[in-house]
């Protein structure tokens, strides 16, 4: 019998790195220790405001290279926040609208589709041609 990895995504609480189950309140109290969990999206205040400022200021490219950012510590495997990432994915695709940016739509699409395919039981070749285009875009983005 073949078995397959499958890429995991957990919740961990912030004190006691108690595993959240599926349908457990991630945002809410552990129920391991009892620490209150951080409101989704609360970790990147300052970010999604410089993120409007560039908006107001029509840099749409930027605005979307610092979306993209967040986006990818929000779908971190260990530390996702799953509803901001999806309050993130909404943002980029407007912001590709209202910028005309097209070759950053298509790379957040492809981003997207990716994480989907792995939230939903990513084979491991799945998972590893993942890792490999982070690793590709990160790359590129320090050779920038």
């Amino acid at each position: 019998m073949r078995h397959q990895n499958h890429l995991v995504y957990t919740v961990q609480c912030i004190d006691c790195s108690y595993v959240f189950d599926e349908f457990e309140d991630e945002f809410g109290l552990c129920p391991e220790c009892g620490k209150q969990q951080p409101e989704s999206g609360s970790w990147a205040t300052e970010e999604m405001a410089r993120i409007e400022t560039l908006e107001k200021e029509s840099s749409f490219a930027e605005a979307v290279a610092e979306a993209m950012d967040l986006l990818y510590m929000a779908t971190d495997v260990e530390y996702g926040d799953w509803p901001f990432a999806h309050r993130l994915a909404e943002t980029i695709r407007r912001l590709c609208d209202e910028g005309g940016l097209v070759e950053e739509s298509e790379e957040h699409e492809l981003h997207w589709k990716l994480i989907e395919a792995n939230q939903m039981g990513g084979t491991q070749e799945r998972t590893e041609a993942y890792e490999r285009w982070r690793k590709s875009r990160q790359a590129r983005i320090q050779g920038d």
